[in-house]
């Protein structure tokens, strides 16, 4: 073997082994950071026996584009939802929207609504931001991501797609949070072992 060909055998060895190196590095933080995907309040709070609602919105079809207006592009209004009625035994529903496409262990979380009555089965457009809406009367709206009640509309980064989860839960119970407590970790957590049954819809959006 040439001399020039062992010195380029050389700078391909010390190559691999840096890239080694450096993936051994990435697993190690990750491991040490928890999961690169969020996980979605669906998997921290399943239902019992897999139970399913089925989500719909008239705005938008689940997987497509959720329309400028829902988003902080435009002005931010929370979208109309339905859902099918929750099985027996249903005393409230929660509602949580969380982006999944963050490099995070956790979502970002864009509307936490809790103690919505087991008689309501959809939301309208625009829901008032205030901590106790007065329709439908007794939902309470918890803080998003930006520590204020209500929804806040999507913004991912410029050029970036991510998904937004619109999540509906049935519970055995309502919650005894206050909405300046209600974060989305401390909904999840009440939830846990009281979800009968789950179901979601997703919208996309774009940065812009």
């Amino acid at each position: 073997m040439s001399h020039d060909a062992r010195i380029r055998m050389r700078f391909a060895l010390i190559g691999t082994l840096g890239a080694l190196l450096s993936a051994g590095a990435l697993t190690a933080r990750s491991q040490e950071g928890g999961p690169i995907s969020p996980t979605l309040a669906s998997t921290l709070a399943p239902a019992s026996g897999g139970k399913r609602l089925t989500v719909t919105s008239s705005a938008f079809r689940n997987g497509h584009t959720l329309p400028r207006r829902y988003t902080q592009f435009g002005s931010s209004e929370s979208p109309p939802l339905r859902w099918t009625r929750g099985p027996e035994g249903t005393r409230s529903y929660v509602l949580l929207v969380e982006d999944s496409g963050v490099a995070r262990p956790e979502p970002i979380f864009h509307w936490v609504i809790y103690n919505i009555p087991a008689d309501v089965s959809s939301l309208p457009e625009n829901m008032s931001k205030a901590p106790e809406p007065q329709q439908p009367a007794g939902a309470m709206n918890g803080l998003n991501i930006a520590r204020r009640p209500g929804y806040i509309g999507p913004r991912p980064p410029k050029g970036q797609t991510h998904p937004y989860h619109f999540e509906v839960f049935a519970l055995d119970e309502t919650l005894s949070l206050s909405p300046d407590m209600a974060t989305r970790d401390a909904v999840v957590d009440a939830m846990k072992g009281h979800v009968l049954a789950e179901g979601e819809l997703v919208g996309h959006v774009t940065g812009q």
